[in-house]
């Protein structure tokens, strides 16, 4: 579903961006540190729009890989809280069937005398 979501968000931009790319064909200057040059307004307006879906893309990446490594780390100390509340459990148990033994022992050794 979030891949259908996804891919239908995507094209709309597309779309979004070649109309605007067609609508302003005009050649305009283009500065950058060292050279300028003149291209197409709606070739600079498609570059833009994909060095900012990537750069989104690349933030929701890194926040999401960031999120499952925490869900993992939660997951495997939960699980050891488990495993250790388990073992308490049993150790509980043995101590409890130990005293039972111990009770019943003594109520016969009272009953005896």
């Amino acid at each position: 579903m979030t891949k259908i979501f996804s891919f239908t968000i995507t094209i709309l931009f597309l779309l979004i961006g070649l109309t605007l790319g067609i609508l302003n064909p005009n050649l305009v200057p283009f500065d950058l540190f060292w050279t300028q040059i003149e291209m197409p307004l709606s070739l600079l307006l498609a570059i833009a729009l994909v060095i900012g879906m990537l750069l989104a893309s690349f933030y929701f990446l890194s926040q999401t890989l960031t999120l499952k490594w925490h869900l993992k780390r939660q997951e495997k100390a939960n699980k050891k809280q488990l495993d250790e509340i388990i073992q308490l459990k049993k150790q509980i148990l043995e101590l409890q069937t130990q005293k039972n033994d111990r009770d019943k022992k003594s109520l016969s050794l009272e009953a005896e005398h």
